[in-house]
């Protein structure tokens, strides 16, 4: 599968541009997240799986590099300040379209296809 972004702006500069492990929130349901959980530790990042509130609360105050979800429409407001790796069976491009950026990510996928998506969205440290 070819990961397909959608970018509304060239350059992007809301998001922590650390050097080294990134940090990413997943927003998901149980399955879901126990795989993303273990294939983002396997590829060094750091990965907090939160509920939406806690979620945003953790976006708000810059603590997270990337959003996970199948729910983009949950994280509209902040939709400015972060990338967004949009996971879901049908992507729905007017979920995200409150993002500046983000990549869709169709479900199942593979952990190669989940790097390249990353890779894509923060670059490779």
């Amino acid at each position: 599968m070819r990961v397909t972004p959608y970018l509304a702006a060239p350059a992007f500069t809301g998001f922590n541009q650390m050097v080294g492990p990134r940090r990413i929130v997943v927003v998901e349901d149980v399955f879901v997240r126990k795989f993303l959980r273990a294939a983002l530790e396997r590829m060094g990042h750091v990965v907090i799986c939160a509920m939406p509130a806690e979620a945003l609360r953790l976006i708000h105050g810059g603590e997270v590099d990337l959003l996970v979800t199948n729910a983009p429409y949950d994280f509209a407001e902040v939709g400015e300040v972060i990338p967004l790796l949009y996971v879901a069976a049908f992507p729905d491009p007017a979920a995200a379209a409150g993002f500046r950026r983000w990549v869709p990510l169709r479900k199942p996928f593979q952990t190669g296809e989940l790097s390249t998506a990353i890779e894509h969205l923060l670059g490779s440290g």
